[in-house]
């Protein structure tokens, strides 16, 4: 019988991309440890890496490609595949220029180094634009605010160095996706920052895991967070507790926003988010008097009503009391795959890049960081004119359930010429397509850890050597595109794998691979290994990765004649301020409002299927306050019937005590949109939202989370 394997790597499934340690017996995976070898990770890893397991052992797993004949699939052979698509794109680009086909990319491609960079490729080769992800349904609000702000570049303090973290809308405990501290064991290095007397606020409307670590916890109104921050914000400017010399270096638009905030007295505050007055002035004097702090946003924040605001007041309110790391401080990441060299007190001015072209068809809105809002894409799919959106290639991603809002989005796809889903499962979205494309698994390629090299809290590389054999079927995404444009007679120039930045401003030089060209995964990632810090073979035989702890730089003071400034309140910001409603909330018609939450054994809409999440989670649970249940008469389990003003969805309730009165709970990315309500199986937050009426300005961000709801018992099971 041959002896068990055991093979170092590490985990694709969130951003943290811990070490682990994998067991393989007979062609199968049998367990998984935290690689306590791994200087970056130190043994840490969570259950979402075990879902990897069962997935590398056949389950949920899509290990062909298909093609859809009539209402139903049959397997085709992958480069019969590509042949096919190449030849239907060359006749849309050919009758309709390449800025008919568009591209999205979903979570999958963030920890796959060589399929970002390979979409960015592509896309230059055909000349077309349009690339939407899944940034822009969660977090686009950063975005905004860093266009319309600037950033201060040296970052903010984390659980490592600050006095006091404001966390506003974020677990990291379960999503691991937070600059607030380390991603890899985030709770152990806020309880190491705790002992050093580091003081943890969380504004959260639930006793999220990370909120019980907090000194103090705000069960804020879900959706009223920008009023929260106003009243920050002027009684940090009333008390004088602003970092005086900071703004006068690096901020422009002080007396703006104070007067803009001006009437968001405590009482105010206290009537639109449930936050009496004395918590809104003692958060205030912990976080404006600490010596180093930083405010912090997640998903909560950016998936709510107001997001860009929001985001923008808190990252002002960060502003004026110096909350970024500065001269004296260290920059313990300086880039070890990608060096960023950014060691020095300095405003990255604002850049309004949706001012510019190329705008969307059917709306005057350009790119932000070079990614168009994917609320936009039925819209520019069904736009009447000749210049839409006809081919659609969607990448490492569930759009149908991302997206929202099923009765916009389903007809849309359908109105497509040609849809193909490259993924590792069938989605939603991949039972609408023409092609399925069936795409490797983290452990049967090589790959190396830079695409998002930029949350680490030191300077990191690893490089992760394929132990699983590749099904003969399926492709890497890398791959796709390539072949694609080698039968289209287009060559494919590489850059570095960089998130957030567009092909044209990736700086560095070029991989290009002709048409007929053949070309590897060794040598595309040799070639952007070759820029960082480190050499390739060096990376290869130390399979634990490499930490480079000597290239811990002090932050230098800024330029004398650096002039850019962090803009604090600009005409737009100022005009959504005023807008805010000052009166005390009112629930309505809708009297509780829906928040989304992640659950730890999922990650977006991946692995809800697993055996492992349903044997925790039968259905995607509705969680609610116990009085809340008790007022409608409901227990455990009952069937409730959840209504908006866009939609409706049925789940189950299950009771939760550190759920805020009057707010429900969920998780995103559960269900199947495709199929009839009836049919459904699981709640799908998505039926209550619309990306056509509730949406925010500039990056068009439908209202995801903090919906206005009313509950209805199905103890008959009625509709």
């Amino acid at each position: 019988m041959p002896a068990a394997e055991r093979h170092i790597s590490y985990c694709r499934n969130c951003c943290a991309q811990c070490g682990i340690e994998v067991v393989k017996e007979n062609g199968v995976l049998t367990s998984m440890k935290g690689d306590k070898n791994n200087p970056f990770s130190r043994g840490y890893f969570c259950v979402k890496g075990l879902s990897s397991i069962d997935m590398h052992n056949g389950e949920d797993r899509q290990d062909q490609c298909l093609k859809k004949i009539g209402n139903d699939f049959a397997a085709i052979d992958k480069n019969v595949a590509l042949d096919e698509i190449a030849g239907k794109l060359g006749a849309i680009i050919n009758a309709h220029g390449p800025e008919a086909v568009a591209v999205y990319t979903g979570t999958g491609v963030n920890s796959n180094s060589l399929s970002n960079s390979a979409v960015k490729a592509w896309l230059e080769a055909i000349g077309t634009p349009y690339l939407y992800t899944s940034m822009t349904l969660d977090q686009p609000a950063k975005w905004v605010t860093a266009c319309r702000m600037g950033v201060f570049a040296t970052g903010k303090y984390s659980t490592l160095d600050a006095d006091v973290i404001l966390l506003t809308g974020g677990n990291p405990a379960v999503s691991h996706a937070s600059m607030s501290g380390p991603m890899c064991n985030p709770m152990y290095w806020a309880k190491q920052a705790h002992k050093r007397g580091m003081k943890l606020i969380v504004v959260d409307p639930a006793a999220t895991q990370s909120a019980r670590q907090a000194d103090i916890h705000i069960k804020i109104t879900p959706g009223e967070v920008a009023a929260f921050f106003a009243g920050l914000i002027k009684i940090v400017i009333d008390e004088g507790w602003y970092d005086d010399a900071f703004c006068d270096r690096f901020v422009d638009g002080f007396d703006r926003l104070k007067e803009a905030v001006s009437d968001f007295t405590p009482s105010v505050v206290e009537g639109r988010c449930g936050v009496s007055a004395d918590t809104l002035h003692e958060v205030a004097r912990i976080f404006a008097t600490a010596r180093r702090k930083s405010a912090h946003t997640g998903t909560g924040l950016n998936m709510g009503p107001d997001s860009n605001t929001s985001e923008h007041l808190s990252e002002a309110l960060n502003a004026i009391c110096g909350g970024y790391r500065k001269r004296g401080d260290m920059m313990r990441n300086m880039g070890a795959l990608f060096d960023s060299g950014l060691a020095q007190e300095m405003v990255l001015p604002p850049n309004r890049s949706w001012t510019r072209g190329p705008k969307c068809h059917a709306t005057d809105i350009g790119p932000i960081f070079g990614e168009y809002p994917t609320a936009l894409l039925p819209k520019e799919i069904k736009h009447g004119g000749e210049k839409r959106i006809r081919a659609l290639i969607v990448v490492g991603g569930n759009l149908v359930t991302a997206l929202s809002d099923p009765t916009t989005v389903l007809p849309a796809l359908s109105h497509l010429d040609l849809l193909v889903t490259l993924d590792q499962r069938e989605t939603a979205t991949g039972a609408l397509s023409d092609y399925q494309i069936g795409i490797s698994l983290p452990y049967e390629r090589l790959d190396f850890n830079a695409i998002l090299e930029y949350t680490r809290y030191m300077s990191f590389g690893q490089i992760a050597k394929p132990f699983m054999p590749r099904p003969d079927g399926v492709m890497e995404d890398w791959e796709f595109f390539t072949g694609l444009a080698g039968r289209m007679g287009y060559t494919m120039k590489f850059k570095r794998t960089l998130f957030s930045v567009s092909q044209a401003e990736t700086p560095g030089p070029t991989y290009d691979v002709g048409p007929g060209e053949a070309v590897s995964a060794e040598d595309l990632i040799r070639f952007m290994v070759a820029q960082g810090r480190f050499a390739y073979d060096d990376l290869l035989a130390n399979p634990h990765g490499i930490a480079l702890p000597d290239v811990e730089t002090e932050i230098a003071p800024a330029a004398l004649d650096a002039t850019a400034r962090l803009e604090l309140c600009p005409d737009d910001v100022l005009a959504e301020i005023k807008a805010l409603p000052r009166g005390a909330y009112e629930a309505g018609p809708y009297p509780y409002r829906l928040v989304s939450r992640r659950l730890l054994e999922t990650v977006n809409s991946a692995y809800t299927q697993s055996s492992k999440a349903r044997r925790r989670y039968p259905e995607n649970p509705v969680f609610m306050n116990p009085d809340d249940m008790e007022a409608l008469g409901l227990n455990a389990k009952d069937k409730v019937l959840i209504e908006s003003a866009h939609g409706r969805s049925r789940g189950t309730v299950k009771p939760e005590k550190g759920l805020k009165p009057g707010v429900l709970a969920a998780s995103h990315g559960w269900g199947r949109p495709d199929k009839p309500e009836a049919e459904q199986g699981d709640l799908f937050t998505g039926r209550l939202v619309s990306i056509t009426e509730d949406i925010t300005t500039i990056n068009y961000m439908p209202r995801q989370s903090a919906i206005p709801v009313r509950v209805k018992p199905l103890f008959a099971d009625a509709s």
